[in-house]
């Protein structure tokens, strides 16, 4: 097993005033070509989003876009005729397949909206544009793995075209949670939203990544109250 530590210091940046992004990945104007994906895992974006600022409408082709809203709201539109909005505690998918326009606004004057955007490579090119949100309030993530993504819909995850998982967890001190064994040719990352944990003879802080190439399990160990997400991702992809 290969592991690779992807500090929260060491991603892109930009700034633009009513936006403040950190970049796991190559993105826009930050290019790195060492930090290009992780399989199907094309991008994992960082995003706080100033009261009333955001994203005009501007396409998208061929992409599984999930959102993962934090703190504050998120309100979307797009040329499908969907408009609705993404409250803190759920999660948004767009499959932009064939083409889409969207926009995205944070709708409050006040408070700020705190988000995850992940692009995900689909299979297949030219699906049907398709959106969908899921409420996450319902999942026990209290030390235990909480599936919210995957690729056939089980246990009421959001269903993509893709052979991915992603996992969420929260762990007190003291817990030990076990990763699952993977398929042959995946590749997990570990990304630590909040708190501390040792894994792999590593120390992972708020926003640390881990990406890890082999089929076996690894332990994850809690110094400090942890909010983790884990993805699970084809690594050879079209």
């Amino acid at each position: 097993m290969k592991s690779f530590i992807h500090r929260a210091n060491e991603r892109g940046i930009a700034e633009h005033g009513w936006l403040h992004s950190r970049f796991s990945f190559s993105f826009a104007q930050y290019h790195d070509r060492t930090r290009m994906g992780f399989g199907a895992l094309r991008v994992i974006n960082d995003d706080i989003i100033e009261p009333s600022g955001g994203f005009g409408m501007h396409p998208h082709r061929d992409m599984e876009i999930i959102t993962i809203v934090l703190k504050g709201s998120l309100e979307h539109k797009d040329s499908e005729g969907n408009h609705d909005i993404i409250h803190a505690g759920e999660i948004q998918y767009m499959c932009a397949g064939s083409g889409i326009e969207h926009s995205e606004f944070n709708p409050s004057s006040q408070e700020k909206v705190e988000l995850f955007q992940i692009w995900i490579i689909p299979k297949e090119k030219d699906l049907k544009p398709f959106y969908a949100k899921r409420n996450c309030h319902d999942l026990d993530t209290m030390n235990r793995w909480s599936l919210i993504v995957s690729g056939d819909g089980r246990k009421k995850s959001m269903k993509i075209f893709q052979d991915v998982t992603i996992k969420t967890a929260r762990l007190y001190p003291g817990h030990t949670l076990v990763s699952d064994p993977i398929k042959e040719g995946h590749g997990r990352l570990l990304l630590v939203i909040d708190g501390e944990v040792h894994v792999c003879g590593h120390t992972l802080k708020h926003r640390d990544e881990l990406q890890v190439i082999g089929n076996e399990s690894f332990e994850i160990t809690v110094e400090r109250d942890a909010h983790l997400i884990l993805f699970d991702v084809p690594m050879d992809i079209l």
